[in-house]
């Protein structure tokens, strides 16, 4: 913070490394994987620097080119000097998935949240950064002799199921998985990956692609909460709903309850529109890495605007 005590007069990205830097220690992430691993960059360095690539929108080369003439946030790193692109594309490789997972929990824990009112919503991000307009025109001419295709084959891209919460907006936790693919199988999953955080959990919101008794029954006795999922095909007249969970939100469906689950498409457009609706890494697990620093850059930048919310009420 500047002398006068005024953060908002200093550099937006000064605020958000020094905040992935007050998260990481939170999240106890280590140094150093290794003892014998060089002494110029350590792990957290490392992830600042991709969280940054993921906030900016660049690539490797370029994230380093820029941070050859940013000195203030080379000093707020502590690095002397920038790294070579190989070197965070080959961390990245390396990094252990379930520590980049707890980083999103530290967020949370970092914006003392003590409650959780979580809605789980998935979407689905480009696995090339191809245009729509060049796709639809090669799959044209992929016929033989140049006739358009019959059949058009679905293509593939990689689908985030994610549990936010919805009060601060922030994201809580994410599973991954290839799709095109069903909504149901990644609702216990993902909500399997906040247990961690050992905080209460008073709500969960979904839509009718969740709609499962053992969705309702997880929620409900092993989370100990309320779980606000509406139930396929209930107005239709000799219907019979089988589950007792289900019977019962077929009954008594709290319909405030339920807008909260529009907070979770919110995130996913805000996501997509700030830090973009496609990946670039080419593999499954750089792609699931890749989001995983997305996740934690859009938290961190949350983080940052809520803190400057309560500045601006305070002053």
């Amino acid at each position: 913070m500047s002398q006068d005590g005024d953060s908002r007069r200093e550099n937006k990205l000064v605020r958000i490394v020094r905040r992935q830097k007050r998260v990481l220690k939170r999240a106890r992430y280590p140094h150093r994987r290794s003892k014998y691993a060089n002494h110029l960059y350590d792990d957290r360095q490392h992830v600042i620097l991709l969280a940054l690539r993921q906030h900016l929108k660049m690539t490797y080369r370029d994230i380093c080119e820029l941070m050859e003439v940013c000195g203030a946030l080379l000093e707020e790193m502590g690095l002397r000097r920038v790294p070579h692109w190989t070197t965070l594309h080959k961390f990245s490789k390396r990094a252990d998935m379930l520590r980049l997972e707890r980083l999103l929990l530290a967020c949370i824990d970092d914006a003392r949240l003590r409650v959780l009112d979580l809605a789980v919503d998935s979407t689905g991000f480009g696995s090339t950064s191809a245009s729509e307009y060049y796709v639809r025109t090669i799959e044209k001419r992929g016929g033989k002799r140049g006739r358009p295709r019959k059949n058009r084959k679905v293509r593939s891209y990689v689908k985030q199921t994610a549990a936010v919460e919805t009060r601060t907006q922030m994201v809580v936790a994410v599973k991954l998985r290839k799709g095109p693919a069903g909504d149901s199988p990644d609702f216990v999953k993902v909500l399997r990956k906040v247990e961690p955080a050992r905080q209460e959990v008073r709500v969960v919101v979904a839509d009718k692609g969740y709609d499962a008794e053992r969705n309702h029954e997880y929620v409900d006795d092993v989370l100990g909460a309320r779980s606000i999922i509406p139930v396929r095909a209930a107005d239709r007249p000799g219907i019979r709903i089988r589950g007792r969970h289900r019977r019962r939100q077929a009954k008594e469906l709290d319909r405030k309850g339920y807008n909260r689950r529009v907070m979770a498409e919110t995130i996913n457009s805000v996501e997509k529109r700030r830090i973009g609706d496609h990946v670039l890494a080419t593999g499954t697990a750089q792609r699931h890495k890749e989001l995983l620093f997305r996740a934690f850059a859009y938290d961190v930048g949350r983080l940052e605007a809520l803190f400057l919310l309560i500045i601006e009420d305070f002053y």
